[in-house]
């Protein structure tokens, strides 16, 4: 086929790849991520610690889909002076998108007057492990998540 003929075919062959979203969500990303340590600490570990109280992450997982949902599912247990501890689950479904092996995790729309919300995580994703920490926050937790082998 001669180079002419190929000339009408280019405009729909760039109009094509240029429509690429490249903030959608990445299919390479699905799977349950499992948290191994907060602050390079290994899980259980201490979240916030104040002179009054102690959080701890007992436990996480972080399952995302090739939709662009995530699940994430948290053990704590909060420790407050001088003898009461309380422990949970907090299970909380949002969206991920993933840009150039940058993840957010959270709500892409934004807050409801009056409600209560809780900020994105941003971090890193790589073939195995991902990194979160809530936005615009440098003092942050930094929380380590590793996917769960395949059954």
């Amino acid at each position: 086929m001669r180079l002419s003929c190929l000339r009408p075919l280019l405009p729909a062959v760039a109009l094509t790849m240029a429509c690429t979203d490249s903030t959608a969500p990445s299919r390479l990303a699905s799977g349950l991520y499992v948290l191994e340590s907060v602050n390079g600490q290994a899980v259980p570990a201490i979240v916030i610690a104040g002179q009054t109280d102690t959080s701890f992450m007992l436990s996480a997982t972080l399952t995302l889909d090739g939709a662009g949902n995530a699940v994430r599912i948290e053990h704590w247990r909060y420790v407050y002076q001088p003898s009461h501890a309380e422990e949970g689950t907090l299970t909380a479904n949002s969206e991920y998108r993933i840009t150039r092996g940058n993840i957010t995790v959270g709500s892409f729309q934004p807050c409801p007057a009056n409600a209560l919300c809780e900020g994105n995580k941003v971090g890193k994703i790589t073939s195995t492990t991902l990194t979160l920490a809530y936005a615009d926050n440098p003092t942050a937790p930094v929380f380590l998540y590793r996917i769960a082998p395949s059954l």
